[in-house]
């Protein structure tokens, strides 16, 4: 198992998407930040400010990890070197799992970066646009666990579509379909949004819960549910197709 987490950490980490990809986010994170949060946002700051532009980073963040996880997975199909990372390990689940522990790793790294990234940013724009951040509160177990649990999602959301479909392009399209599918289902076949799982992703990040809206708690089990159920299907049949 260790050999294959290392050979997962090598090629995760030796592809110029990983860092493309990254690279992009921390842009887009810099101009929310820095520039929208920060310039452009209110003279007095409220006290958790930190903590908001903390969440909406992640929620950004996201978007991009669950791109890298597709091609951590779908691109080992499109050149063939998925031959060789099944040759080298003597059982595929070892492979399976490795991908998703790898994943999950590099998804709480770049949690703990980009948060502080996020919150350096916005100060320093706070300061260069002469406004003032006060004091600010921040329940760091509260934003920590909630953060964590979000990306970690999203990495394994991006994997698990990646294992199912092989295809880059289908993955991604399905990836960013989701969330447009599940206010159609909510409309005319009238399941509560709370229940689906794009829904249910973004209720994590809240800080409280509303009437008839799930905690943070509750909705990444119902998430979670439905990751688990996605993953045993991509397991099974990653484990029972031909590599190519």
């Amino acid at each position: 198992m260790l050999t294959a987490l290392k050979s997962e950490f090598r090629k995760l980490l030796s592809i110029r998407s990983t860092y493309v990809i990254s690279l992009l986010a921390l842009a887009i994170v810099a101009l929310f930040s820095f520039y929208g949060a920060g310039i452009k946002g209110p003279a007095v700051m409220s006290s958790d400010a930190l903590e908001q532009v903390a969440s909406n980073t992640i929620s950004i963040v996201g978007i991009f990890v669950g791109i890298i996880a597709i091609l951590a997975i779908c691109h080992e199909y499109r050149y063939n070197t998925i031959y060789y990372t099944l040759t080298n390990s003597n059982n595929r689940l070892k492979v399976f799992f490795a991908k998703y522990i790898t994943l999950a790793i590099f998804a709480i790294v770049m949690n703990i970066l980009f948060v502080l990234f996020a919150m350096g940013a916005l100060a320093l724009g706070v300061h260069l646009a002469h406004h003032e951040l006060g004091s600010q509160v921040i329940d760091l177990y509260n934003l920590g666990w909630r953060t964590f649990v979000y990306l970690i999602g999203a990495s394994w959301l991006g994997l698990t579509l990646g294992f199912l479909s092989r295809s880059v392009v289908f993955a991604i399209v399905a990836y960013f379909l989701i969330p447009s599918i599940e206010p159609l289902l909510h409309n005319f076949l009238k399941i509560s949004n709370n229940y689906l799982p794009s829904a249910s992703q973004n209720q994590i990040l809240e800080s409280a819960t509303s009437p008839g809206v799930f905690s943070p708690a509750a909705a990444a089990g119902i998430f979670y549910l439905y990751l688990l159920v996605a993953g045993i299907v991509a397991a099974v049949l990653f484990m029972r197709r031909d590599a190519n």
